[in-house]
C-alpha cells in the first residue's frame, strides 16, 4: 500500500461549515456565474462547507481534483454537485480549461514540487482568474506531535514554510500578483486527535461526515489545543498581467 493510499484511507477530513474569511468575502464578491476548482479536494470538506453556505449559487462548474481515487469516490459522496478528476496538481494536462478560480486549502506542503502546481494553477485560470491558497509558516521553535527530520504538523509535510515572505515570493515567481493575505495561528480541536486516534486504532469506521452524526462530540470540538511555532497563511492571488 503506497504512502497516499495508507493516507487517504485513514486520515479523514472532516466535515464542517467553516468556511474561510478571506474566501467567503472572495466569493461573495462574484456576482456572475463562475467555474471553480479545488486542487487537492480530497474528501471535499471545502466544497462541502462553501455549498452549504451558498457561496458556490453562481458556480456553473465545480471541479474537485486529487490524487487519490478513494478521496475522489468519497467527494462524489459528500458533494454529488461536484465533479471529481483523478490527477496530480504537479500535472493537469488532462484539463485544459480555464476556471474563473482554483483553490487549494493546506496542499502545496504536501507537494514535491511546489513550483510546478503554482504553474499549473496559473495554466488553468482565466486571464482574470483568481487563485485562493493557504498552507503552513513554521517558526524555527514550531513543535508538534510528529517527527520526520525535525517535528511536523503532518508526517506527511514535504515542507513547512519558514516565513509568510518566501510563500508571497514563491506565488509572485510563479505569475501571481498578491491581493491580500492574512495570517493566523493554528489550534487543533482535542477531540479530534483522540477520533484520529480511534481511526487508526481500527475502533471507528473513516468517515467524514462523522460530527454530523455525533452532534454532542460536536460540540466538544470548541476545546482547542494551541500549536506552539505554527500559523496558516492565507493568499488571494491574481493573475499578473
Amino acid at each position: 500500500m503506497s504512502n497516499i493510499q495508507e493516507y487517504s484511507e485513514k486520515h479523514i477530513q472532516f466535515v464542517d461549515f467553516i468556511v474561510p474569511k478571506m474566501l467567503e468575502d472572495l466569493l461573495k464578491n462574484i456576482n456572475n456565474q463562475f467555474s471553480i476548482a479545488d486542487l487537492g479536494c480530497g474528501d471535499g470538506r471545502l466544497l462541502y462547507a462553501l455549498y452549504h453556505k451558498d457561496l458556490l449559487k453562481n458556480s456553473e462548474r465545480i471541479v474537485g481534483i486529487d490524487v487519490s481515487e478513494e478521496r475522489i469516490e468519497r467527494l462524489k459522496e459528500l458533494c454529488p454537485f461536484t465533479e471529481g478528476i483523478i490527477a496530480d496538481v504537479q500535472n493537469l494536462n488532462q484539463i485544459p480549461d480555464s476556471f474563473d478560480m482554483a483553490i487549494s486549502s493546506q496542499v502545496i506542503e504536501h507537494i514535491q514540487d511546489d513550483s510546478r502546481m503554482l504553474k499549473e494553477a496559473h495554466r488553468i485560470l482565466k486571464p482574470n482568474g483568481y487563485l485562493y491558497i493557504s498552507t503552513v509558516i513554521k517558526r524555527w521553535y514550531g513543535f508538534w506531535i510528529y517527527w520526520k527530520k525535525g517535528f511536523k504538523l503532518d508526517p506527511t509535510h514535504v515542507r513547512e514554510y519558514p516565513s509568510k515572505e518566501e510563500f508571497l515570493n514563491l506565488l509572485k515567481r510563479n505569475g501571481f500578483e498578491i491581493v491580500d493575505w492574512r495570517i493566523e495561528n493554528v489550534s487543533y480541536p482535542l477531540i479530534d486527535l483522540i477520533v484520529r486516534t480511534s481511526i487508526k486504532a481500527g475502533k471507528i469506521k473513516p468517515n467524514p461526515s462523522f460530527y454530523l452524526t455525533h452532534m454532542m462530540l460536536k460540540k466538544l470540538r470548541s476545546i482547542k489545543i494551541r500549536v506552539v511555532g505554527y500559523q496558516t497563511i492565507e493568499v488571494v492571488g491574481g493573475m499578473r498581467k
